[in-house]
């Protein structure tokens, strides 16, 4: 579906703690990604990235638009046309967890995907 409201998170993107080096295992599911992304060739995608609210808000806002940047360059190294994707930090907006514990600290440092054209 098409629309502002639906994102979908990613457990499998994973990265170095404090940085955007992508996780060598975080590459199955870039992978992945790719592999749809190349059977629906008209699709494009925003890609969001996320972080806990730990530390400074502006350095988590450059941090999570660095990560999300990271896996658009990935997307593009497997095929992907750049003018198919945008990258957008939100920081520690919009979390899906509780930050008062680390493992929702954890759920909440991701990338999450929208469709933006079908």
């Amino acid at each position: 579906m098409v629309d502002k409201n639906t994102w979908f998170s990613f457990d499998r993107i994973l990265f170095e703690t404090g940085s955007y080096n992508l996780k060598p295992e975080s590459m199955e599911q870039l992978e992945n990604i790719a592999r749809i992304l190349k059977s629906y060739p008209s699709v494009n995608l925003k890609l969001g990235g996320y972080t806990d609210n730990t530390g400074d808000k502006k350095a988590n806002i450059d941090l999570s638009q660095s990560r999300a940047e990271s896996v658009m360059s990935q997307l593009v190294k497997l095929g992907i046309e750049a003018k198919r994707l945008k990258a957008e930090g939100y920081g520690d907006a919009y979390p899906v967890a509780s930050n008062d514990t680390e493992e929702g600290r954890t759920q909440n440092r991701r990338i999450d995907i929208r469709v933006t054209k079908k």
